[in-house]
């Protein structure tokens, strides 16, 4: 796409973009900056949040952070009330935070890994959905978009955490689109396959033979490379605005074809 035609298409829309700091997330909160929107960073990070939003407002862009731990509701309230008290409104949500799982065989993964990776995927998504819903049907209008992945589609093995949050995020966007389409609300989420972030990096470093597997996701990606963070924001961009007025409760796979093999 020629980046250079997109031009406001969130003009004075407020978003808030969780887990903002790095990766899809600080690509998403960029882009939509770019696009006229006033951001909301909610990050953990706080070195990270803060330089993420910095690098908008030197660039002419409206961004502030928020220190946020997506598993904790109070920190959520929290993060909507600072988008409340700055900006005035919440007209999109995008609900990117997430933490990995390291490959593990699915015997042995242990019930704190497996609480805590559902505990940031699954129930920080669903936190920030409770608090930033009832703002948008006041106003009868708003977008939200999850981050799922092409996992909840198609698997290796060894990430069962990981894969069973990216799952049922899935499934709560289809549940949460189909209630709400008719209040003016639109829930959709992206499915992104190997995307070149820190996340992925840390990976595979963790890998055993991380050239091995650096590989192995080539060979399952038909486009033969990893995919960026900006394509992804991208495809956010395109779910968050006004490109996409009849989508809904659908799961964009960003995979470079992985799926369809």
């Amino acid at each position: 796409m020629n980046e250079h035609a997109l031009n406001g298409l969130l003009a004075g829309k407020v978003a808030i973009v969780t887990g903002a700091g790095s990766g899809i997330g600080q690509a998403t909160a960029t882009l939509f900056a770019e696009q006229g929107a006033q951001v909301v960073l909610a990050e953990r990070d706080v070195q990270a949040g803060q330089h993420a939003a910095e690098q908008i407002a030197a660039t002419g862009g409206q961004a502030t952070f928020v220190e946020t731990d997506v598993s904790q509701e109070s920190e959520v309230e929290r993060a909507v009330q600072h988008a409340l008290s700055v900006y005035g409104t919440v007209d999109v949500l995008f609900n990117n935070a997430g933490i990995e799982q390291p490959v593990t065989p699915s015997a042995h993964l242990s019930a704190e890994v497996f609480d805590r990776v559902i505990s940031v995927n699954l129930r920080g998504t669903y936190l920030f959905c409770k608090h930033v819903l009832p703002i948008m049907l006041e106003r009868g209008c708003g977008t939200i978009v999850n981050n799922s992945s092409v996992s909840a589609f198609a698997n290796v093995g060894g990430n069962l955490a990981y894969a069973a949050s990216k799952g049922a995020v899935m499934s709560m966007t289809r549940v949460l689109a189909i209630e709400y389409a008719q209040r003016g609300i639109r829930v959709n989420a992206i499915c992104p396959g190997v995307i070149d972030t820190g996340m992925n990096r840390r990976n595979l470093d963790l890998a055993v033979d991380p050239a091995a597997t650096a590989e192995r996701w080539l060979q399952h990606t038909p486009l033969g490379r990893m995919g960026t963070a900006r394509e992804a924001a991208m495809t956010v961009l395109y779910l968050a605005s006004e490109m996409s007025t009849f989508t809904t409760g659908v799961g964009l796979l960003i995979d470079g074809g992985r799926v369809a093999t």
